[in-house]
């Protein structure tokens, strides 16, 4: 379900300790005693003045005090039971896997539901927790940034473009980056209201200053589209920058044409940094194991397009991130192991266009040598997804493209290649078998 126009109730970016009481206790809920900390934790990490900006969807409204949420008690009862709200796709089966889980315990759905259905009591301010405080991270998810890399000069987009994909590149200086350093996170932070999605590449230039993007000396900065969140490298993983190095953005930008409905931008890419001295061993890929040649016939309403790849190594996942446009349905990640064992690494069953969430996991997850992960799309060519995008024109065969309105098959996964004894010790801590849900 679109969720872009509907939400209401944002997000917590990670997991967190459930606060709720038992709604059918027959004790009352009231807004201070029992749901505030929930919302704390749940909502004004996005609703609140200057709250979290998640590639572009950004909360509607303030949820900070009683007085705010009160009109909004039911709305909110609503979305939080449907599931809608907190918006996070993919099946309970993960459930405690990703870094940046949004989900509400049942006992904290039932708290709230309760909260609404008695009249959305205030209670006794004093009885329930303080205000939360928010660090000052200038707008960023990953906090204060260590270096912004902004494109060299504002760009214009004309008010006669549909879609325009150009390409930026900016050289890294010593005065950017005195020193080398390993990347621990990075975030896009688009700087107009029609850039629809950003990639960036890190080059190495040859001998004659020259850039190949297509060459195996480079390695992905991620990327950001709506509802994405930032890439995040756990300790031990990264990829190095240094001065240099010729850092590509690739920005498509897609609006209504017509009179005035150009504009300038000068998008920029953060990065923050593992400590000075901090171990590093893994460099990180980020790539897809998707297809590329497929056909979705008209009308059709529910497309299958498989792919797949047998990782001939041990390899450790660090997130995978579905993408695909306005008919994708759902997307599944399924392990084979050589041992014979199936695990479904992600379900996301209702795929949502307007939240492209990145699922990071909590811990690095260890894929035997000989493990084949197979990927599941589905897209909807029918009627049905009229009622969410009108303008579609079903009545066509939809393929690959560039495009919205066209099609992707796009199972993004940030992997690494570790030595047997780095898999075992990885295992060892606990990463492994407690990436949950096995089959």
């Amino acid at each position: 379900m679109n969720r872009s126009i509907a939400a209401l109730l944002v997000l917590g970016t990670l997991g967190l300790t459930s606060v709720a009481v038992a709604a059918d206790s027959g004790e009352a809920v009231t807004f201070h005693e029992d749901v505030l900390a929930i919302f704390q934790e749940n909502c004004q990490t996005c609703h609140r003045p200057g709250g979290d900006n998640v590639a572009g969807m950004v909360a509607p409204m303030s949820l900070m005090t009683y007085e705010e949420f009160r009109p909004w008690a039911r709305s909110i009862a609503r979305l939080v039971q449907s599931r809608e709200m907190p918006p996070w796709d993919a099946t309970d089966h993960t459930a405690g896997v990703f870094l940046n889980e949004r989900t509400l315990t049942q006992e904290e759905i039932d708290t709230v539901v309760a909260w609404a259905k008695r009249g959305a009591p205030k209670g006794d301010p004093s009885k329930g927790p303080a205000p939360r405080e928010w660090e000052d991270t200038g707008g960023f998810l990953i906090g204060k940034p260590d270096l912004i890399v902004y494109m060299e000069e504002p760009y214009y987009v004309g008010d006669d473009v549909e879609d325009e994909q150009p390409n930026f590149f900016i050289t890294l200086t010593e005065e950017m980056l005195p020193e080398p350093r390993w990347l621990q996170a990075i975030e896009y932070q688009p700087d107009a209201d029609f850039v629809h999605h950003i990639t960036g590449r890190a080059l190495i230039p040859n001998e004659d200053g020259e850039v190949d993007v297509l060459s195996e000396n480079t390695f992905s900065l991620g990327s950001i589209a709506a509802g994405e969140d930032p890439t995040i490298y756990p300790p031990g993983f990264g990829n190095l920058l240094r001065a240099g190095m010729v850092v590509r953005l690739n920005v498509h930008y897609h609006k209504e044409p017509g009179p005035g409905s150009g504009g300038y931008d000068r998008s920029a890419v953060a990065f923050r940094f593992h400590p000075v001295g901090a171990e590093v061993r893994h460099k990180v890929t980020w790539n897809t194991i998707g297809a590329g040649a497929f056909e979705i016939p008209p009308g059709h309403g529910s497309w299958r397009v498989g792919s797949s790849r047998i990782f001939e190594k041990d390899t450790v996942l660090l997130s995978l991130h579905p993408h695909m446009h306005f008919r994708g349905q759902s997307m599944k990640y399924t392990a084979y192991y050589p041992g014979g064992g199936t695990e479904v690494l992600l379900d996301v069953p209702e795929y949502d266009y307007s939240w492209q969430t990145n699922y990071i996991y909590r811990e690095p997850k260890v894929l035997p040598a000989g493990t084949r992960v197979e990927i599941e799309a589905v897209y909807d060519n029918s009627e049905t997804k009229l009622d969410e995008y009108p303008f579609l024109d079903i009545g066509r065969a939809v393929d690959w493209g560039a495009q919205s309105t066209d099609e992707m098959m796009a199972p993004f996964l940030a992997w690494t290649y570790v030595e047997p004894e780095d898999a075992a010790a990885i295992r060892a801590a606990g990463s492994a078998g407690s990436t949950g849900g096995g089959e």
